[in-house]
C-alpha cells in the first residue's frame, strides 16, 4: 500500500525518540524540524514548549494488552474520539523497538473518511489496515507473526485538541510445532508400537519441539492419563525440545490394539498438538477345528469346505491333508478384530475317497511349537452312473419310418436307484402302448417310430443324491421327402416378368432329387431341367408367363433313396396386380387429439402388401398425418379437439396400390362450463329467410325430377326384362338345334365381325336382341380393322385363361361353326387364399378339344355384388367426402384393366373408347342399364352350391394382369 508522506519527510525521518521522552529529546526533535523547515522564532519556541508539555504526559499514556495465535488476525485499538467541532489530522502507529512510524492516517488535506493510508514494508506492509468506524478505532492485522510481538503505541492530532496517545502490548503465542513418538530403539513410531509377545514390558518417549511459552507434555492410555512429567531437553544444535516418557510392564492379550496418546498444548486457543499409536502384539493360536465335519460327500459335487482357528497373531497358518498328502488351492481369511483365520477348501471328492482320512492343521510360524489338528474320515456318496444303448440287434443307419426299436439303459448308483426316467429332446416320456412307448424297468422300446421320433434320447437314475443322465444317443430315422409347411403358395407374376419359385421339402438323407410340372386348364407339361436349379433340399425354378395359358400350377416332386414323395408341392402362379381394399374399419380409442383406425386387409395381389393412411381436415382438406405400416393398424395423435377428420386408407404393393377407404372420425369436444340451467338458457327463434325459401325450392324441384327420372328407367327396364327373356328363349331353341344337327357351320356365320358375338352362348342374329341387353354391348358390323385390333388388345388385358390349346385364335369362332367355344373365364378373388392349400394333389386337367362343351368348362365367374361403374370410379362414395381423397390414379385407358376385379363393366367401358363415335352412346346406355346386373362373360355362373375343385386351381383367385 503505497500513501503520500503526512508531514513531507519529518514525521518518517525524524528518531521516534525525539519525539517522544525527556525536555532535551524535544528540543533536539525541534531543532530537526527547523532544519528541514524554516520556521520563525517564535513558533519554535511554541514547538519546545509543546513537547516540554507531551514529554511530561507521556508517563501517563494507557497501555491496552492484547494476545494473539500466530497466524490469526489481531485488532490493536486506538482512541480517536473528538469533540464537538474538532476533527482528526493525523494518526500514526509506532513499535517500540523502531524509531520512526509503522503505520499513518493522514486528513490534513481532506476529510478523515477520505485520508490517505500509508504502511511499512518491512512491518505490516499490506497485512494492516486502521478501521476508523468502529468504537474504539482499531489496527487490523492479518496473520499475525511471532516477530510481530512488542509494544505498539498509535498518536491521534486533532485539529484543536490535544495529541492523544495510547499504548498496546500484543502479545504472539506460537503453538508447538512438531511432535515425535520414539521406542526404545530409537525408531518414530507413527501408528504402531511392537509386535511384542506376551509378557513383554514396553517404553516410549514423546519429543515435542518449538512452541512459545513452552508446552506441557501428557501421556494418555485409552484416553486415561498415564503421565503428566516432563522436562526440557537441549538439542545436539543448540535448540530445546519437550520430553515425557511411558512404560507399561507385563503386556497381556487384553493390550493388544490398546491405544497410546502424548498429547502437547501451551494455549487454550488452539488444538493441541498430539499423535497416537497402537499396541501390536504375537500369540499362539487358542483352538482349530473344521466346520460342518463328519457328513457324508456327494461325489463330482463341489465342497467348500471351512477350518477355523482363533486366537493367533499374526493369524495362523491352516494347512489341509489327506491322508498324509498336503491339498492345495485353499484360501485364507481373517476375521476385522484379526484374532479368527478361516481356511477354505474347495474339494470335489470322488468315490474312490471314501474311508480317507481328511485333516486341518493351524500354527503360528513365529513361535516355534507345535500346532493344533482337526479332521474326520470321508463317507462319499455319488449320483446314478447311466450309460444308454441301442438294442444289439439294430442297425442305427438304417431305422425307417414303421420300425420297432428299443433301448437299453445301464445303470451304477450308491445308494441304488429308486427310478428310471426316459427323455426324449430333453421331454419326459411316459408308458403309453397306444402310441407305440413301453417302458419296462431299465429298457424303453419304441414301436413304429416315425420322423417325429428321431432326436436324442437319454436315460436318468434317481437315487437319494439327485438325478443322473445318461449319454445323448440320437435316433436318426429316414423318410421320403415331404412338403415343409409355411411356404409361398401363390405368386402373382406379370407377363414377361421372370420369377424365382422355391420349392422346399424336408427329407432325410437329404440327398434329394426334384422334378416340375406345370398344370392348366389345358395342359399338364413337365418343366425343362434347365430352368431348375437346386440346393439341398430346396429348388427353385424359373418361370416366365408369355401369355395367358402360362398361368396355372406348379408341382414340385422330389425323391431320394427312401423313395419318392407322395403329395406334391403345390404352387399357383396368377397374374400380379394391385392389391384389393381393406374391409371392416374401424374406428376406436377416440380423444380429444388421437384416435385409433384399424382394418382387415384384402388380397394383396400375388404380392407383399403394405399399407398407407393419409388423415385430412374434412373442411380444408389440410393434411395433418400420413403413415405406412405393415398391417392396416394405425393410430393418429396431434390432432385438435372437436374436428372432423377424413382417413384414407390404401394398400399397396410393387404393381400399385388400391382404391382407398375412407373413414369419417371426429375429436371429442373440449369440456364446456354450463352456467345456467337448460331451461334459463335462451333459444334462438327460428327465422324463415329468403334465401332459405330458395334453397327448399330448389331442393323440392330436385326430388320431382330424381323422381320422375326413376319411375321412367324402372318402366324401361321392366320393357328390356321381357325382351332379354325372349332372346334367352330364342337363343336356348337355337342352342339345341345346333347339338342336334350336330355342329353345322352355321353358327359361325352369324357372330359377324363382333367378338362380343362370338363370346355369347346363345349366339344369334337377332340384333335387336343384343342391343337391348344390357350385359352386351352392340358393335356395328362396319368396325375398321384396326380399331377391331386395337379392342383384341384391350380385351387381352383381362386376366383370363384360354380353356382351348393355344393354337386357337382368340377371337375366331370354334372350328365346324358351334356356338359352344369355352372362350375366357375372368378370375378373380373367389375364394379365400387359405383354400388354395385344399386343392387337390394333382389336378385332373380337362383337355380343351373341339368338341368340349361351354357348360363343362368350369370357370368361376362372380358371385357377389358388384359395385356401379360410378362407385367404383369414385373409390366407394358410400362415405361422403370420399372423393376428398388425394391419390395418384392411373390414365385412363389402364382403369379398366387395374379396375377389373372391383368392377366388370369397366372392361365394357374400355372397349368403348376404340369403338366409332357413333356405337359409343347406345354402348353407353347399355352399361348404364346393366349397373344392377352382372355381368355373364362366356357362360353361366356357378351356382352356389358348387365348390372350386382340383380341375379349377387358378380360377379363384385370378388377378388382372399388368402389362
Amino acid at each position: 500500500m503505497t500513501h503520500r508522506r503526512p508531514f513531507c519527510r519529518g514525521i518518517h525521518s525524524c528518531p521516534e525518540e525525539m519525539v517522544l521522552g525527556t525536555s532535551t529529546s524535544s528540543i533536539m526533535y525541534s531543532n530537526c524540524l527547523l532544519r528541514q523547515h524554516s520556521v520563525p522564532a517564535v513558533l519554535f519556541l511554541l514547538v519546545i514548549f509543546a513537547l516540554a508539555l507531551s514529554s511530561d504526559a507521556a508517563r501517563d499514556i494507557p497501555l491496552f494488552h492484547v494476545t494473539a495465535v500466530a497466524g490469526d488476525a489481531v485488532y490493536l485499538p486506538c482512541d480517536i474520539t473528538t469533540d464537538s467541532g474538532d476533527a482528526v489530522l493525523l494518526v500514526l502507529w509506532y513499535r517500540e523497538d523502531l524509531g520512526t512510524p509503522i503505520y499513518s492516517v493522514d486528513a490534513r488535506e481532506q476529510e478523515f473518511g477520505k485520508a490517505e493510508r500509508w504502511s511499512d514494508e518491512n512491518v505490516f506492509a499490506n497485512r494492516a489496515l486502521f478501521m476508523m468506524e468502529k468504537k474504539p478505532a482499531e489496527l487490523g492485522v492479518d496473520n499475525i507473526r511471532k516477530e510481530d510481538a512488542g509494544i505498539y503505541r498509535c498518536r491521534v492530532d486533532f485539529k484543536m485538541a490535544q495529541t492523544r496517545n495510547s499504548r498496546v502490548n500484543l502479545t504472539v503465542i506460537v503453538p508447538p510445532e512438531k511432535l515425535v513418538i520414539v521406542d526404545e530403539e530409537g525408531t518414530e513410531r507413527t501408528s504402531v508400537v511392537g509386535p511384542y509377545s506376551e509378557g513383554a514390558d514396553l517404553a516410549l518417549r514423546c519429543d515435542v519441539y518449538g512452541g512459545k511459552p513452552r508446552p506441557v507434555v501428557k501421556w494418555y492410555r485409552n484416553d486415561q492419563l498415564a503421565s503428566n512429567v516432563s522436562t526440557a531437553v537441549k538439542t545436539s544444535v543448540g535448540g530445546h525440545l519437550v520430553r515425557s516418557e511411558i512404560i507399561v510392564r507385563n503386556l497381556g492379550r487384553q493390550d493388544l490394539h490398546s491405544q497410546l496418546k502424548c498429547r502437547a498444548s501451551n494455549n487454550n486457543r488452539t488444538h493441541p498438538l498430539e499423535a497416537t499409536v497402537h499396541v501390536d502384539m504375537n500369540f499362539m493360536p487358542l483352538d482349530v477345528r473344521i466346520l460342518g465335519a463328519s457328513q457324508p460327500l456327494s461325489e463330482g459335487r463341489r465342497y467348500d469346505l471351512l477350518c477355523q482357528s482363533s486366537g493367533s497373531r499374526p493369524p495362523a497358518s491352516i494347512t489341509w491333508k489327506l491322508d498324509g498328502r498336503r491339498l492345495e488351492g485353499t484360501k485364507e481369511t481373517t476375521s476385522n478384530d484379526g484374532n479368527t483365520t478361516t481356511s477354505t477348501l474347495s474339494l470335489t471328492p470322488k468315490k474312490e475317497d471314501a474311508g480317507k482320512y481328511l485333516s486341518c492343521q493351524a500354527m503360528n510360524t513365529i513361535f516355534q511349537k507345535e500346532g493344533l489338528e482337526d479332521g474326520w474320515k470321508l463317507e462319499i456318496y455319488y449320483i446314478p452312473m447311466a450309460r444308454l444303448q441301442l438294442g444289439s440287434s439294430l442297425n442305427p443307419e438304417t431305422i425307417r419310418e414303421g420300425t420297432d426299436v428299443y433301448f437299453d439303459c445301464l445303470i451304477q448308483a450308491r445308494p441304488s436307484v429308486y427310478k428310471v426316467e426316459w427323455r426324449h429332446n430333453g421331454r419326459m416320456l411316459n408308458h403309453n402302448v397306444g402310441q407305440g412307448i413301453i417302458i419296462s424297468n431299465q429298457s424303453l422300446v419304441l414301436q413304429g417310430v416315425s420322423r417325429a421320433s428321431a432326436g436324442n434320447y437319454t436315460c436318468v437314475g434317481h437315487n437319494t443324491e439327485g438325478d443322473g443322465e445318461s449319454n445323448y444317443f440320437y435316433l436318426n430315422v429316414m423318410y421320403a421327402p415331404t412338403c415343409k409347411a409355411n411356404q409361398t403358395r401363390v405368386h402373382g407374376v406379370a407377363k414377361q416378368e421372370k420369377a424365382n419359385i422355391s420349392c422346399q421339402v424336408e427329407a432325410n438323407p437329404p440327398d434329394v432329387q426334384f422334378r416340375w410340372t406345370f398344370n392348366n386348364s389345358a395342359e399338364s407339361l413337365d418343366v425343362a431341367s434347365a430352368h431348375i436349379a437346386r440346393s439341398g433340399t430346396s429348388s427353385v425354378v424359373s418361370y416366365t408367363p408369355m401369355t395367358e395359358l402360362d398361368y396355372g400350377t406348379l408341382l414340385c416332386w422330389a425323391s431320394n433313396r427312401i423313395g419318392n414323395q407322395r403329395v406334391p408341392c403345390v404352387f399357383h402362379i396368377i397374374a400380379a396386380g394391385r392389391p384389393d381394399q381393406v374391409y371392416n374399419c374401424t374406428v376406436s380409442n377416440t380423444s380429444m387429439t388421437s384416435f385409433s383406425v384399424h382394418c382387415s386387409p384384402g388380397f394383396n395381389g400375388g404380392m407383399e402388401q403394405l399399407f398407407l393412411m393419409e388423415v385430412r381436415e374434412s373442411q380444408s382438406q389440410v393434411l395433418h398425418y400420413n403413415v405406412s405400416s405393415t398391417v392396416p393398424r394405425f393410430s393418429v395423435t396431434g390432432l385438435e379437439a372437436g374436428s372432423h377428420y377424413q382417413a384414407c386408407v390404401y394398400s399397396f404393393n410393387h404393381k400399385g396400390r388400391s382404391e382407398p377407404v375412407v373413414i369419417q372420425a371426429s375429436t371429442l369436444r373440449l369440456p364446456e362450463k354450463q352456467l345456467t340451467s337448460e331451461k334459463e338458457r335462451p333459444r334462438p327463434g327460428f327465422r324463415f329467410t329468403p334465401m332459405m325459401s330458395v334453397l327448399i325450392g330448389v331442393v323440392s324441384a330436385l326430388l320431382i325430377v330424381a323422381v320422375v327420372v326413376g319411375i321412367v328407367l324402372r318402366l324401361q327396364c321392366s320393357h328390356n326384362e321381357d325382351r332379354r327373356k325372349q332372346h334367352k328363349a330364342a337363343a336356348h331353341e337355337q342352342r339345341n338345334r345346333g347339338s342336334s344337327s350336330g355342329g353345322g357351320g352355321s353358327g359361325g356365320e352369324k357372330g359377324g365381325n363382333s367378338p362380343i358375338n362370338k363370346l355369347d352362348p346363345g349366339g344369334t342374329e337377332s340384333g335387336d336382341s343384343d342391343e337391348k341387353n344390357p350385359d352386351i354391348i352392340p358393335q356395328p358390323s362396319n368396325v375398321e380393322p384396326e380399331a377391331h385390333a386395337d379392342y383384341v388388345r384391350k380385351r387381352q388385358h383381362i386376366s383370363t385363361i384360354e380353356t382351348t390349346s393355344p393354337s386357337r385364335s382368340l377371337l375366331q369362332g370354334a372350328p365346324g361353326g358351334t356356338a359352344a367355344y369355352a372362350g375366357y373365364c375372368t378370375l378373380r378373388n373367389g375364394m379365400p387364399l387359405q383354400d388354395l392349400n385344399n386343392i387337390g394333389s394333382k389336378p385332373k386337367m380337362k383337355p380343351g378339344g373341339q368338341g368340349s362343351s361351354y357348360q363343362s368348362s368350369g370357370c368361376t365367374l362372380p358371385r357377389q355384388h358388384w359395385p356401379t361403374y360410378t362407385s367404383g370410379i369414385r373409390h366407394h362414395q358410400q362415405v361422403p367426402g370420399s372423393s376428398m381423397c388425394t391419390t395418384s390414379y392411373p390414365s385412363p385407358g389402364a382403369v379398366a384393366s387395374l379396375h377389373h376385379h372391383s368392377h366388370p363393366h369397366l372392361h365394357h367401358q374400355a372397349s368403348l373408347s376404340q369403338l366409332p363415335p357413333e356405337a359409343t352412346a347406345s354402348s353407353t346406355t347399355a352399361v348404364v342399364k346393366s349397373q344392377k346386373q352382372p355381368l355373364l362373360l362366356a357362360g353361366p355362373a356357378l351356382g352356389e352350391e358348387e365348390l372350386p375343385t382340383a380341375e379349377t386351381p387358378l380360377m379363384v383367385t385370378k388377378r388382372e394382369s399388368t402389362v
